[in-house]
């Protein structure tokens, strides 16, 4: 990479071009976040210059990546933007906000030279040349407006009123927008605009700097691009997987406009479905990122949280095969997107419609993958998907309305599509369903039985355990139940609202309450059942309101009256409403529930079927079975020791030689007083420590991939601490995935801090010089085992972090000999035995990527494994280099399809 350092004129003045990749993320900076500080920034050195003339000092802007794009003839010299793409287009609207004013100001010297800086002139070979910066395709026809903007032209206007009326403008001309209010307004405050004019175009040529940081042939811009993030909005998961399936495109030589186009255009749509947002609990995203955590769900059959996406999706892409293309991966994202598009956009009155509305109203979303595989791969006619749908509704449904809650459907679900996944062709797929979600056991995964429906819709106080929402969708049904032929079919449109009648403040208008024999509290027993399904229904809010806690008699007329319901033809002859009547409704309304949403086959809930879903009592029993869970199954990327510190729990490398870095696991309590669990990286070293300093630079390096990797809502970040936040009710499963996601993203950089603060040996100096070179080019889940570097062995062990460390490549000195392996010292285990087959096979890649060497492998008869190249005595850093990452490129793919599975 060679960096530079420049003015943001300094940028633009010669006739060159800055492309912004199709792939990239739009335009989104905004003023609050990036607008208005990058202009308290330029204002404040410019006025600086109007004060000291020449002796200010310079603000550092950002830094921009770029690498050179070939081109041809008279052409001009281009660059893609890898990284800062927000801040380049930002710099050519304020400019051309600037240009605009000044030529409105009547400031024609600056009007010319700021031409000069946002346009390229003379001869062109295509009409695009003539923009400095060319932005993404969503962004240009906004971008071109600005550019050439001539008197007349009333974008500030359109702004202006797209923004009073809420309707949506190109973000770069509401930029531009702003800039030229900000511009005009600051160059008025002095008496002499031109003068403060000038101080302004000096500072944006002296004082504002950037680095940018030109590629070179041998840089990966893939990798810069997914570890860098410039100045503002953080990357999204859809922004980091656009560009990973674009950039694999254009690796492959794939005609990427024609890609985009076809298959990828849609999601970037704006006022696309894709772009709308949906909360699902406290987190909003657009609908694209929850379709690839459904996608992902499916195709991978595991729980996929929204912090792990990109994670996630390179992990499906990659495992299509070396062979695979970006199309075929573009077209089996597409073809499962429509099968999202139609469950998101079915109509209510269809059984998918009616199904998807209901899981809404009980906020459960777990079901979207089973439900995406349905509709995508598992071939159903409707009348057979129909039937599904109606064993998943009954099944969800009554655990919904008996309060057993949903937290464990993630798992739930995923092991049924796991297992529908794996069917022989020709399996009933319902019937599998069925049987599958009956022999559950336990609260959390239970199919309630006829019995206990039956008891709970006419004793539980429904109004109080499902909300209004829940009430409304039991009450629509029973009402949707009654009709037939004989009447209209009502389509319900719009929220119902729901109607106590006998009102919760029942006061003066009804008689008191006479309990039965037995019931000791009448008012009690009164206000309990006024809340159970007997005592309830629907009307509008209006009705409703008009009702209010009136007596029986005004209501009862009232809904006969202006009811339309099936629902409420009862009151049309019901003449009383007592504690006997509600009783009496509720048994009837709960035979009706019974047939609508069936009970389980067999109507017997097996004991212990699935307990491996049960959720723990509490957080602190999370991270004792945490513990547990460790001992029998260590984290295979590194061995670890552990420690009870209290309730919490605390993990170390044993090779580190010291606690002072490690992970924390605990329970604490947020600022509402509600438990949280957080899983932390800490350093707690001494800052006279010799660790201190490579411990301290380790973390501020892992910052910005723990927040990628775990999303920014869900982690925070210290000078000493990195931490995950995780809900307290959160099973061990998730735990341990959390924990086994930040010990692989960070150990590689932790395993080099510690190296660096160890004493080197002598004897081991050819070895740590041969482990100096290669370390920056290793790729970002490799790292030499800290307990080889800096000591007499005559290895260096180079590990993977989603490995098992019993599975490494080594380089070894010897008798003036290196050589490069790959060593399986692994244990037995069906794991072991996959990769015994695979050896093979390996060998034969390895042989064959580094023909030039001699390479051996085999088993030996400890039933370990091992491939050998003799390494060249004299080479270069760069054929070290080249050996080392030609092995790992042949081999890994292999183990890590291997590993997945």
């Amino acid at each position: 990479m060679r960096p530079d350092k420049r003015g943001v004129l300094e940028l633009f003045e010669r006739p060159q071009r800055y492309v912004i990749p199709l792939y990239q993320r739009r335009y989104v900076w905004t003023e609050e976040k990036q607008w208005e500080p990058l202009w308290n920034d330029i204002r404040r050195r410019a006025e600086a210059e109007l004060e000291n003339r020449g002796r200010v000092k310079p603000h550092f802007l950002g830094a921009i990546v770029l690498a050179n794009i070939r081109t041809f003839g008279r052409e001009l010299q281009a660059f893609d933007v890898i990284d800062g793409q927000q801040r380049l287009t930002t710099f050519q609207l304020f400019l051309a906000a600037f240009r605009d004013v000044a030529k409105e100001m009547g400031i024609d010297s600056l009007e010319r030279e700021l031409a000069r800086v946002t346009i390229n002139d003379g001869v062109l070979q295509h009409e695009a040349e003539k923009y400095k910066v060319w932005p993404t395709r969503f962004d240009q026809s906004g971008f071109q407006r600005v550019l050439d903007h001539e008197e007349g032209d009333p974008i500030e206007q359109e702004v202006s009123e797209a923004h009073q009326a809420f309707r949506f403008v190109p973000n770069t001309m509401a930029a531009y927008a702003y800039f030229c209010q900000a511009l005009r307004t600051w160059l008025k405050e002095g008496e002499v605009p031109a003068e403060r004019a000038e101080s302004l175009f000096t500072s944006l040529r002296r004082y504002l700097q950037v680095v940018t940081i030109e590629l070179e042939e041998d840089d990966d811009p893939q990798v810069i691009f997914e570890t860098l993030n410039a100045r503002g909005e953080p990357l999204q998961p859809a922004d980091l997987v656009r560009n990973h399936i674009f950039s694999d495109a254009a690796r492959r030589q794939e005609n990427v406009n024609q890609l985009f186009e076809r298959y990828w255009s849609q999601f970037d749509e704006d006022g696309s479905l894709w772009r709308t947002e949906e909360a699902r609990g406290r987190v909003i995203r657009p609908q694209l990122a929850w379709f690839l955590t459904a996608f992902l769900t499916v195709k991978l059959e595991e729980d996929i949280t929204d912090g792990v996406i990109f994670d996630a999706f390179k992990r499906w892409w990659t495992s299509r095969g070396a062979d695979a293309t970006a199309e075929s991966g573009l077209k089996e994202l597409v073809r499962y997107a429509h099968a999202y598009q139609k469950l998101l956009e079915s109509t209510p009155e269809t059984r998918l419609g009616v199904f998807f509305r209901r899981l809404k109203v009980m906020d459960i979303s777990t079901l979207t993958p089973l439900l995406l595989f349905l509709l995508a791969d598992a071939g159903l006619g409707d009348a057979e998907l129909n039937t599904i749908l109606d064993d998943l509704e009954s099944y969800a449904v009554r655990r919904f309305a008996m309060s057993l809650g949903s937290k464990n459907y993630n798992l739930l679900f995923v092991r049924l599509l796991r297992e529908l996944r794996n069917l022989p062709r020709g399996q009933d797929l319902r019937q599998h369903i069925l049987h599958f979600l009956s022999k559950g056991s336990g609260d959390s995964v239970r199919w309630p039985t006829d019995e206990e429906w039956r008891s709970g819709l006419m004793t539980l106080p429904l109004y109080k355990k499902v909300r209004p929402r829940g009430v409304a969708m039991l009450l629509e049904a029973v009402d949707l139940h009654h009709t037939t032929g004989k009447q209209e079919k009502l389509l319900i449109a719009e929220p119902l609202s729901v109607e106590h009648v006998l009102p919760q403040k029942w006061g003066t208008h009804w008689a008191v309450p006479v309990a039965p024999e037995g019931i000791l509290d009448a008012k009690a027993w009164r206000n309990t059942l006024l809340h159970s399904l007997g005592n309830l229904t629907l009307t509008t809010q209006k009705l409703n309101t008009s009702l209010s806690n009136g007596p029986y008699e005004n209501k009862r007329v009232e809904l006969a009256k202006q009811s339309r319901l099936r629902l409420n033809t009862l009151f049309q002859t019901q003449m009383t409403w007592d504690e006997q009547v509600i009783q009496r409704r509720s048994r009837e309304l709960a035979a009706d529930l019974l047939a609508i949403w069936h009970g389980p086959v067999g109507q017997v809930t097996p004991e212990g079927v699935v307990t491996e879903v049960e959720p723990s009592a509490d957080a602190f029993q999370t991270i004792s079975a945490l513990k547990k869970s460790l001992n029998e199954a260590p984290i295979p990327s590194f061995w670890v020791g552990a420690s009870a510190h209290g309730e919490d729990m605390q993990l170390f490398s044993n090779d580190w030689g010291s606690r002072g870095v490690r992970y924390n696991i605990e329970v604490v309590e947020d600022e509402a007083n509600e438990s949280r669990l957080r899983v932390s990286l800490q350093d707690t070293f001494a800052e006279h420590a010799v660790q201190k300093p490579y411990a301290k630079a380790a973390l501020a390096r892992l910052a910005l991939p723990v927040q990628q990797t775990f999303g920014v809502s869900r982690t925070e970040v210290t000078p000493t601490e990195l931490t995950v936040w995780l809900p307290d009710d959160s099973d061990v499963a998730t735990l341990r995935r959390a924990l086994e996601r930040l010990v692989t993203v960070s150990i590689p950089t932790l395993e080099h801090a510690v190296a660096q603060a160890k004493q080197r040996d002598p004897a081991g100096q050819v070895l740590d010089k041969m482990v100096d070179t290669l370390r920056p080019s290793l790729s970002e889940h490799l790292y030499f085992m800290v307990s080889d570097v800096g000591t007499s062995k005559s290895y260096r062990r180079l590990a993977n972090a989603e490995w098992p460390n019993t599975l490494h490549y080594e380089l070894t000195y010897s008798s003036g000999k290196r050589t490069l392996h790959l060593h399986d010292e692994l244990r037995d285990g069906p794991f072991k035995g996959s990769l015994g087959r695979q050896w093979q096979s390996l060998t034969e890649a390895a042989k064959e990527a580094l023909s030039s060497l001699k390479v051996t492998g085999g088993e030996r008869s400890s039933g370990n494994h091992w491939i050998t190249a003799e390494l060249p005595e004299a080479m270069t850093e760069q054929e070290l280099q080249d050996y080392v990452i030609t092995l790992v490129q042949a081999t890994s793919p292999a183990v890590n399809r291997l590993i997945e599975n």
